[in-house]
């Protein structure tokens, strides 16, 4: 497979920026699955904490890599766009 850095670069760019916000938030569907499991085998109401996020330099970077790859297809490929 011959692929060139541009033609993936907003692939990596949308997962990395998916899994940074997936990692960096607390109180979402994960968490509330998990409090349902202990709640249901232990009998005790879990508190609902709710959905958080916190961005970090890490997320900011990855959305302007996002952005610039974005810009970059657009302006490699803009015959096949336009």
């Amino acid at each position: 497979m011959d692929f060139r850095f541009i033609e993936v670069s907003f692939f990596v760019a949308l997962a990395s920026t998916f899994l940074i916000y997936f990692f960096s938030s607390s109180g979402g569907l994960t968490s509330r699955s998990i409090d349902m499991q202990v709640q249901g085998e232990t009998g005790i109401k879990m508190n609902q904490s709710p959905e958080k996020f916190s961005p970090s330099y890490a997320f900011y970077a990855s959305i302007l890599y996002l952005i610039g790859s974005v810009i970059a297809t657009f302006f490699m490929y803009k015959d096949y766009f336009l």
